[in-house]
Formats: C-alpha cells, sequence, structure tokens
C-alpha cells in the first residue's frame, strides 16, 4: 500500500504516442482545439524564449527550467505538425490540459525579463487558446495519432 499517493507532476510527453495527460491517462477523448500553424509557431518562439531566459536567470537546474518554461510540450506538439503535415492538415490538435505549458512559459517571460514583444505574442496567444478551448472537440488517438473528430486518420502503410 502506498502511503503518501501519487505524486502529481507532469510527465514527459512521448511523441510516438501522441500524448500523456498529467495524470498518465491517455488523451482519447479529452477536449482539445486546433492550433493553427502560425500559432503553433508563436507558441515555440514563446516556450523557447522563456526557456532561454531561465537559464540565463534563474539558476535553476535543467528539469525546472523544462517544467517552467513549458518546454515539455514542444517535443509533442512538433510530433502532432509532422503528423498533420503528413495528413494534409492546415492545424494541429492542442489539448485543452495544455494550456498551462504556455501559461507557464508566459508567466517566467514576465518574471524573468523576456523580450517584450514575445511577451505580448505570449499573451495574445494564451488568450486565443482560451478562446478555442471553449468550442474544444473531443481528442481521439487513432493508429498513435492525436487527432480531432473531423479530421481523417493516416493512411495505412503496407
Amino acid at each position: 500500500m502506498q502511503r503518501f499517493g501519487a505524486r502529481r507532476r507532469t510527465r514527459v510527453p512521448d511523441p510516438a504516442t501522441g500524448a500523456t495527460h498529467s495524470e498518465g491517462r491517455p488523451t482519447d477523448g479529452l477536449p482539445a482545439f486546433e492550433l493553427s500553424l502560425p500559432e503553433y509557431r508563436t507558441l515555440v518562439r514563446v516556450i523557447e524564449h522563456a526557456q532561454a531566459c531561465l537559464v540565463l536567470r534563474s539558476g535553476s537546474d535543467a528539469e525546472t527550467i523544462r517544467n517552467a518554461s513549458g518546454a515539455e510540450l514542444t517535443p509533442l506538439l512538433h510530433q502532432r505538425a509532422a503528423d498533420s503535415h503528413a495528413r494534409g492538415v492546415d492545424g494541429l490538435p492542442m489539448l485543452a490540459c495544455e494550456i498551462r505549458h504556455l501559461e507557464a512559459a508566459v508567466l517566467n517571460l514576465e518574471s524573468y525579463g523576456g523580450h517584450e514583444t514575445v511577451l505580448c505574442e505570449g499573451y495574445a496567444l494564451l488568450e486565443r487558446c482560451e478562446t478555442l478551448k471553449e468550442d474544444a472537440q473531443t481528442a481521439r488517438m487513432t493508429e498513435g495519432v492525436l487527432s480531432l473528430g473531423r479530421h481523417t486518420p493516416p493512411a495505412a502503410s503496407p
């Protein structure tokens, strides 16, 4: 019997399986929305800038910087972007629960003196994601690819 209960911490996403919810549950059935490619690029820019600011100014260890900057999300979204591109889809799915990574990046940019332009882009994207979250669809996993209800799964390879 476990004496102290489960530790609540974000699991490192596995690009091969699409995503892992923070409690380790599969992502199938969770609310998600479509992030456009320009929004994806902005998200990556905000996270990378937050990570750079934290490395330069925080004095924290690598794992803390990775968590605080939202960098856990970038490999996962990169894989989804590649999958979406391969399927001919313009955007990529983002789970509503993953907004917290962007929020962490923006808050730490503000705390550690991030560039004002990137900070403004981060706040605008955070607001946009919150709006998209209101009309979230149900995410599903098909052959290891996270998709939204209206997307078609990739063609089976011979």
